[in-house]
């Protein structure tokens, strides 16, 4: 019976390099997939701004986003100690800046604004904005908090991304056992 002729250097030295290349290409895939979840679009300004002390009620509030923000699912109220909401009229967006009316005689008093909107990524963020009119202190809700994904990072990308990279650990130490195997050893 005749042993299996092995294989050259060349060829193993050539499988060598596509098992790392793969391997390096799994883990770039896995970090592109997993970047794109870091980077959440966020509130970047408004008007009034946070724990802003205003001398007269302000006829709107305006909120402006690091990216623009979808129509759909935007949502702005702004409350008063008893709960009234004193906007008057659906938010407005333009691209990444949202503006929504607020009724004319807003009484000197601590108001939150709650908003939340869909991200240009499709995520939903969400936040709060106490303001204050005359001599009253911005208002602060315990109820009104921020999102609890509001980090708005998702695990799905970093799932597949550590899946592909498992699978082809498998796939290189499964190759390497079945040439060990079959491959007899040379005698110099």
């Amino acid at each position: 019976m005749s042993a299996a002729p092995s294989r050259p250097a060349s060829i193993r030295s050539a499988l060598s390099r596509i098992m790392a290349a793969s391997v390096g290409i799994a883990a770039l895939l896995t970090l592109g997939f997993a970047s794109p979840a870091f980077a959440h679009d966020e509130l970047i300004g408004s008007t009034p701004s946070p724990d802003e002390q205003l001398s007269t009620a302000p006829a709107s509030v305006v909120l402006t986003y690091s990216a623009a923000i979808m129509h759909e699912g935007a949502e702005v109220i702004v409350v008063d100690a008893a709960g009234k909401d004193w906007t008057d009229g659906a938010p407005a967006i333009d691209t990444n800046t949202l503006t929504v009316p607020l009724a004319a005689g807003m009484p000197d008093a601590g108001y939150l604004v709650e908003w939340r909107v869909v991200s240009s990524d499709g995520h939903p963020i969400s936040g709060t904005i106490p303001f204050a009119v005359g001599q009253a202190t911005p208002l602060r809700s315990s109820q009104a908090t921020p999102d609890a994904a509001g980090d708005g990072v998702s695990v799905v990308p970093l799932v597949v991304g550590g899946i592909v990279v498992l699978v082809v650990v498998v796939v290189v130490v499964a190759v390497v056992t079945a040439r060990r195997r079959t491959t007899p050893p040379t005698r110099d």
